[in-house]
């Protein structure tokens, strides 16, 4: 049977976790929407990446389209009693997209508690403090696991790491990252330094150039928000600062920028 009203429960709930914060964390449970997105989750949870899904929801007319016979595939072979069709114009009325696709899946949280066992002396992170942008953050999510990182840690007012555009600017990479979310900064780098993991602040003038810095070993990169920049605390709590030199007037880059360039440069000189 579709569902076509919002009134059914399982629609109301999807609805709330799409729209609410605070749904997403009384339930623990957020929701990936989209072609690309549902498809990725559905075959990361075959391989076993530690995704957990509860519930698909789908319009039957997108599998009906060739264009998407891998996804139709992936929902044949999900749970019988977990997968609900939905009606197209039901989709459109609950996304949280411009244009919906009409799929969704509802997925566990995957963000693990920081603790000392978490992590690697030889390890290289990301920290991020305050991020405000859900584009920055989910583009530094993708960026984290294109280079391999061993994880990225949000601390301070970070937007939610749930946040529908977040996950949809990471495209698929959430659960490929090692995710933690820890607002006690002084907690992180409490953890990196009882593991001898080094710390650098990203500064925009006044710190070692980027290119001359030894990433060897365990290391954390820390970057700040968007429009401030680091706190006055967590540059102190560095045992680093670097910057990353540029020609000409610019003085500063976008965070995702600066952070790409940042992990590139802790990962460059592996194997």
């Amino acid at each position: 049977m579709v569902i076509e009203s919002r009134d059914n429960p399982k629609i109301k709930l999807l609805g709330k976790l799409l729209s609410s914060k605070k749904a997403r964390a009384e339930q623990g449970l957020f929701v990936i929407e989209g072609v690309r997105g549902c498809a990725d989750a559905l075959r990361s949870r075959q391989l076993g990446e530690g995704l957990e899904i509860s519930s698909v929801f789908y319009s039957p007319e997108l599998l009906d389209d060739d264009r998407f016979s891998a996804l139709r595939e992936l929902i044949g072979a999900f749970d019988m009693n977990s997968k609900y069709e939905i009606s197209a114009s039901l989709a459109e009325r609950i996304s949280d997209a411009q244009t919906s696709q009409g799929v969704f899946a509802v997925c566990k949280r995957l963000d693990k508690r920081l603790c000392a066992e978490a992590l690697k002396p030889e390890g290289k992170y990301l920290v991020l403090e305050s991020l405000q942008d859900p584009g920055n953050l989910g583009t530094v999510i993708r960026t984290a696991d294109a280079v391999g990182v061993d994880g990225v840690i949000l601390t301070g007012s970070c937007v939610e790491l749930y946040n529908p555009k977040v996950v949809r600017s990471a495209v698929g990479s959430l659960p490929r990252v090692e995710l933690f979310v820890e607002n006690d900064r002084a907690l992180v780098f409490g953890l990196f330094k009882a593991k001898g993991i080094r710390t650098a602040a990203a500064v925009i003038s006044g710190g070692e150039n980027i290119i001359d810095h030894d990433f060897s070993g365990g290391c954390a990169a820390v970057i700040g928000n968007e429009g401030n920049g680091l706190s006055e605390e967590a540059v102190s709590a560095c045992d680093d600062k670097v910057t990353i030199f540029m020609h000409g007037n610019i003085d500063s880059l976008n965070a995702a920028t600066a952070a790409a360039i940042f992990l590139w440069e802790m990962k460059r000189g592996e194997g």
